[in-house]
């Protein structure tokens, strides 16, 4: 199986193309081929398959380290975006993929930066868990927010919070610890629920910026400083939310799948 490796803001992935062979990779296949020691290593699986909308060019589907697929991922979708014209796959400015949150557009700004139009997020409410307070976001994926300020949560405890709040919920959660830096940005640290702790997450980025701009009135755009890098968020509390940064390819391989099996 060809595969292409590719890295946004430090959240890498693999990119697996589906449109003529299908692998059918199962979920014990993928956590073996994520393993950074025994495999390739990745954050999340990429697979573009052909869609079936006549208003989507590409299939994209997500599926995390452990095998689980997911709806949405807001750096995994620049990669889209940019193995799709690196490999001269469309000539389309504007792209249109389907997810399992529905169809989101890329295109590319003059800086080469690439912008995920990432639909309007749905606040739906705050929540106490054992004293930690923490706000409910759906974009795409679901995120618990967490705005340290007030929460007193030191940094080597996100990890037991992030699997306290993980375990509350059927389908788990991705666990955002954010912190105000300024006027118009934030700083953010991510537990991905089946990944763990990652250099970025687009999605939690946008998730954290929704409660930064609604609720402690951040101006637009949002700088979300993470681990890996930063991406800009860009949202007035009317239409979408776009997602803007950087999206690389680190290189390419080929992978045996029966010495895996």
């Amino acid at each position: 199986m060809k595969f292409t490796k590719m890295q946004g803001t430090g959240n890498d992935f693999i990119v697996v193309d589906q449109r003529d062979k299908k692998f059918n990779l199962s979920k014990s296949l993928i956590r073996k081929l994520s393993d950074r020691y025994y495999g390739i290593g990745f954050d999340q699986l990429l697979i573009i398959e052909k869609s079936d909308s006549h208003d989507a060019d590409f299939k994209y589907r997500i599926f995390n380290a452990d095998g689980g697929e997911v709806e949405q991922c807001g750096n995994g979708a620049r990669c889209f975006y940019k193995y799709i014209k690196n490999y001269g796959l469309s000539t389309n400015p504007i792209i249109k993929v389907e997810t399992l949150s529905g169809i989101i557009l890329l295109s590319e700004n003059s800086e080469g930066l690439v912008r995920v139009d990432m639909g309007l997020p749905d606040i739906r409410t705050s929540i106490n868990r054992h004293g930690v307070n923490y706000d409910h976001v759906l974009i795409g994926n679901p995120h618990a927010v967490i705005n340290l300020a007030g929460n007193n949560i030191s940094e080597e405890n996100y990890q037991n919070i992030a699997l306290d709040i993980q375990g509350t919920w059927e389908d788990g959660i991705n666990v955002g610890f954010m912190s105000i830096i300024d006027r118009d940005s934030i700083q953010l640290k991510v537990f991905e629920r089946g990944s763990g702790f990652t250099k970025a997450c687009g999605s939690g980025a946008c998730a954290a910026a929704a409660i930064a701009i609604s609720k402690n009135k951040l101006k637009t755009p949002i700088t979300v400083n993470m681990d890996g890098g930063v991406v800009q968020i860009d949202w007035d509390m009317k239409n979408t939310m776009t997602l803007s940064g950087s999206a690389e390819i680190s290189f390419e391989g080929e992978v045996n799948l029966n010495a895996y099996a």
